[in-house]
């Protein structure tokens, strides 16, 4: 078996997508079973802004097959994955054609979460050189030391860069765990609820600093 990490290709973004899906998906669009409308809340919610953002990125591929991806971002470098950025005109209509429940939880999922980011990063945003912006390994590759990997290359990215301090954002739908077991220290959280048809649904955001 063959590992390989390396940096972003055009054709690693619909497997990312998977990925994406099946490690923030659970608990609130997991239900969703259009396929075409899954792939639109996902391009929309995660992979614009995250390719919007970057100046770094790396997937994790086991005979050729990509099974996680990091994504990072250090001020004042170029980002240049906004390259792999498509016309997301087919995204958005689907979204606008959802009926009204389905799209105000949309609407309300992103900007709730946006909301709670805002106010987890206040009065911080001048002590921070760079950001994790996305991190996910496919579940049947969790527990192989993917991640550990991926985390590796990103953190010599920023050494590389001068980086001296990074945030990342996260929440109870992700596994948070992986950053108090990987020297990063949780500074704040913020807890968010949706109204979801079939009822409550709570989610806490966190937001953790790293020192290098």
């Amino acid at each position: 078996m063959n590992l390989e990490i390396r940096d972003i290709k055009k054709e690693d973004i619909e497997p990312i997508k998977v990925i994406t899906a099946e490690a923030f998906a659970k608990g609130f669009i997991e239900e969703v079973e259009n396929e075409d409308i899954l792939d639109a809340a996902i391009t929309l919610m995660f992979i614009n802004p995250i390719l919007n953002k970057s100046t770094f990125g790396r997937v994790a591929t086991l005979d050729g097959e990509v099974i996680g991806v990091i994504f990072g971002s250090r001020v004042d470098e170029i980002r240049s994955y906004r390259l792999l950025q498509e016309d997301y005109t087919k995204e958005l209509l689907e979204i606008l054609n959802l009926n009204d429940i389905e799209r105000n939880l949309f609407v309300e999922f992103t900007s709730k979460t946006n909301d709670a980011y805002s106010k987890l990063i206040r009065g911080k945003e001048n002590e921070f050189q760079g950001c994790l912006e996305f991190f996910a390994v496919s579940e049947k590759s969790r527990g192989k030391k993917v991640g550990k990997k991926l985390l590796n290359e990103l953190f010599f990215y920023f050494r590389n860069t001068k980086v001296n301090k990074i945030y990342v954002y996260t929440d109870t739908i992700s596994n948070y765990g992986f950053y108090d077991c990987n020297g990063f220290k949780r500074l704040e959280e913020e807890l968010t609820v949706f109204n979801l048809p079939e009822g409550r649904f709570e989610n806490t955001n966190f937001i953790y600093e790293y020192k290098f």
